[in-house]
C-alpha cells in the first residue's frame, strides 16, 4: 500500500513528479477521526486542513496517483503537460496561482492573454461573423437567469449562421446548448477572481507541489460508506476503516452510478439533488508537432485555435478547440466537447486522434501528418471509472438550490465536498477551497465530540 507524504517532492527541473513511497501503515494502526475520500484538490485540501487542526485523518484515492481531474502527465512527451485542469480560473484570486507565484523558483505563472487563430478550410481570417456570434452567445449566457436550455433562448437569426455551431462549441463550456442551464451560471456560481492565467510547468504539477505534505493511501477503492450507527465505517477493497465522520470528495457521477453505497441510502433531498446535475464530456487530444509548423504558421504561446464546424445542425457539433504551442513548448492541447466528446471517446484513443488529425490535415494540407505529426495522447474522462466525467453541470430545469443541498451533511458524519459543491464549481480552486468549507462544517458539527 502506498503512502504519499513529506518525502515527496518536485524536481527542480520540474519534467516530473518523484514520489517517495513510505513504509506501509495498516487499517488497524491508523483508524482516523476522519476518512477524506478522494485524493483530487478538495480532498487533498480538507486532509491539509484537518491535519491543521490536529485532528487525525486518513485520505484514500482509489487511482495509483493524487490530482484527481488535475493531473500532469510527464512521461508521454518528456515533460509536464496537462491531461484534465488546465487554465487557473479566476485568476486574480486563484490561490494556487498566488502559491505558484510564491515560488518563482519553480513556477512560471502567467495571464492567458493569447491570441486567437480561426480557418476556414484552409483559408485563414478575421472570422468577424463568428466573434459576432460568439459575443451574443456570451450576452445571453451571463444575463439570463431562466432555467431553462440555452438553445431555447438562441434567437433564429444567430442559429442560421454558418459559424453558429462552431460559437456554441466556444460558449458552451463543455456542455452542449440543449443541456446548459444559465440559471447555474449565474445563480449558482460564485468567485471573487477574474481572468484566467496559466502555469507553464502545467496546473497538476502545481497543484502537486501545492499539497506536497499531505499523506495519501493510494489504490484504495471504496466500495461502501456504512453511517447508520455510531460514527462512520468506511469499506474498501484493503479492509473497513472506522471513523468518527467522513468527507467524500469522488465525482458526483460516480456518487450517481453507486460505484459507492451508502448504508442507510442517501435522503431522497439529496438524491433529487444528485438527480439535477450530470457530467460533461470534455476530452482531451494532446499532439506534439515538430517546431517547423509553429515557426511556419508563426504560432505564439498559447494561441487559441478554431476551425468552422462541418456539421452545421446536430445537437453536438462535431468540432473542437485547440491551445497551440503550450506554455512555449511543441505540444498542443485539442478539446472535444459535448455528447459528441462522449460518442467519440467511446470509439476510443484512436478515433479521438484521428478525428483531429483529419481536420489537421484538411486546414493544413494532406502532408501535415508526415511534416510534422510527432506523436499524440488522447484521455476521455467519461471512460475514466474513478471520475465519468469531466465536471459538472447542472440539468436545465432542475438547477434551483441545487449546489447548496449538495454542500449539506448527511447524519452529522458524512460530509461532501468536491468541484460540484464549490461556489465556483468545475474549478481546480474551486474544488480546492470546498475541501476547507467541508472541513469547517465538520468542525462544527457532533461528529468529533
Amino acid at each position: 500500500m502506498k503512502l504519499i507524504g513529506r518525502r515527496q517532492f518536485l524536481k527542480t527541473s520540474l519534467s516530473g513528479l518523484a514520489l517517495a513511497t513510505l513504509p506501509a501503515i495498516s487499517f488497524s494502526q491508523s483508524n482516523p477521526d476522519v476518512v477524506v475520500i478522494g485524493a483530487g484538490s478538495a480532498g487533498l485540501s480538507a486532509t491539509a486542513e484537518l491535519m491543521k487542526k490536529g485532528i487525525s485523518v486518513l485520505c484514500v484515492e482509489a487511482m495509483n496517483r493524487i490530482g484527481g481531474r488535475c493531473y500532469a502527465d510527464t512521461s508521454t512527451f518528456g515533460i509536464p503537460i496537462d491531461i484534465g485542469g488546465h487554465w487557473l480560473h479566476g485568476f486574480s484570486e486563484n490561490q494556487l496561482a498566488k502559491f505558484g507565484k510564491k515560488h518563482k523558483d519553480k513556477f512560471k505563472i502567467y495571464p492567458e492573454d493569447a491570441p486567437s487563430v480561426v480557418y476556414d478550410g484552409k483559408r485563414k481570417v478575421e472570422a468577424n461573423e463568428l466573434w459576432r456570434i460568439y459575443k451574443e452567445l456570451k450576452k445571453i449566457r451571463s444575463t439570463n437567469i431562466t432555467d431553462v436550455p440555452f438553445i431555447t433562448l438562441v434567437p433564429e437569426k444567430i442559429k442560421k449562421s454558418s459559424w453558429f455551431d462552431t460559437a456554441a462549441k466556444m460558449v458552451g463550456d463543455a456542455r452542449d446548448l440543449d443541456n446548459f442551464s444559465t440559471y447555474d451560471d449565474n445563480s449558482n456560481w460564485y468567485d471573487p477572481g477574474t481572468g484566467d492565467g496559466l502555469c507553464r510547468e502545467g496546473y497538476g504539477t502545481l497543484l502537486a507541489y501545492y499539497r506536497k505534505d499531505v499523506p495519501v493511501k493510494l489504490n484504495t477503492i471504496v466500495s461502501e460508506i456504512k453511517w447508520g450507527g455510531k460514527g462512520v465505517q468506511v469499506v474498501t477493497n484493503k479492509g473497513t476503516i472506522n471513523a468518527k465522520a467522513c468527507i467524500v470528495t469522488t465525482s458526483i457521477e460516480v456518487i450517481k452510478a453507486e460505484k459507492i453505497k451508502f448504508t442507510p441510502a442517501l435522503p431522497a433531498r439529496k438524491i433529487k439533488a444528485l438527480d439535477g446535475i450530470s457530467m460533461t464530456y470534455s476530452n482531451r487530444v494532446l499532439m506534439q508537432l515538430n517546431k517547423k509548423f509553429y515557426n511556419a504558421k508563426r504560432i505564439k504561446n498559447d494561441t487559441w485555435f478554431h476551425t468552422k464546424c462541418k456539421s452545421n445542425g446536430v445537437k453536438s457539433p462535431e468540432t473542437y478547440y485547440g491551445s497551440l504551442k503550450m506554455g512555449g513548448s511543441n505540444v498542443s492541447l485539442f478539446g472535444i466537447s459535448g455528447q459528441f466528446a462522449k460518442d467519440l471517446g467511446d470509439e476510443g484513443e484512436e478515433a479521438m486522434i484521428d478525428f483531429i488529425l483529419n481536420d489537421l490535415k484538411s486546414t493544413f494540407g494532406s502532408k501535415f501528418y508526415k511534416k510534422y505529426f510527432i506523436k499524440a495522447k488522447a484521455i476521455a474522462w467519461s471512460k475514466n471509472p474513478y471520475t465519468l466525467g469531466s465536471y459538472t453541470g447542472a440539468i436545465p430545469g432542475k438547477s434551483r438550490n441545487l449546489r447548496r443541498e449538495l454542500r449539506m451533511p448527511v447524519g452529522d458524519r458524512v460530509f461532501f465536498a468536491g468541484e460540484a459543491t464549490a461556489m465556483a464549481f468545475s474549478t481546480v480552486h474551486g474544488a480546492d477551497r470546498s475541501g476547507a468549507r467541508a472541513v469547517k462544517d465538520l468542525y462544527i458539527s457532533p461528529a468529533l465530540d
